[in-house]
């Protein structure tokens, strides 16, 4: 599995990306906006795309309140609770 740093801490941590499905079908996806300029823009054609190629059960659309800080405690647990496939957007 391939590993990243995670620039967010005070001191380069690695972090390891969560297992990907091998396919949406079925799956419920959520399109995370971050609050960032246009990411709207990009998540409505990235919905265009999931619904034409492949076989989602259901796009759940989501938004942070602010880009500057992590999403809120109950955002996160709705999303966990929720979504199989989680896909942030970041755009400006």
């Amino acid at each position: 599995m391939t590993e990243y740093l995670d620039p967010t801490d005070s001191v380069a941590v690695p972090r390891k990306t969560a297992p990907r499905p091998s396919s949406l079908d079925g799956k419920v996806v959520t399109l995370l906006d971050i609050s960032k300029a246009k990411g709207d823009h990009l998540l409505d054609r990235l919905e265009e795309l999931l619904r034409e190629r492949t076989g989602v059960a259901t796009i759940v659309r989501r938004k942070k309140p602010t880009f500057a800080r992590p999403a809120p405690g109950p955002l996160r647990q709705e999303i966990l609770g929720a979504t199989d496939v989680v896909i942030e957007a970041l755009a400006d």
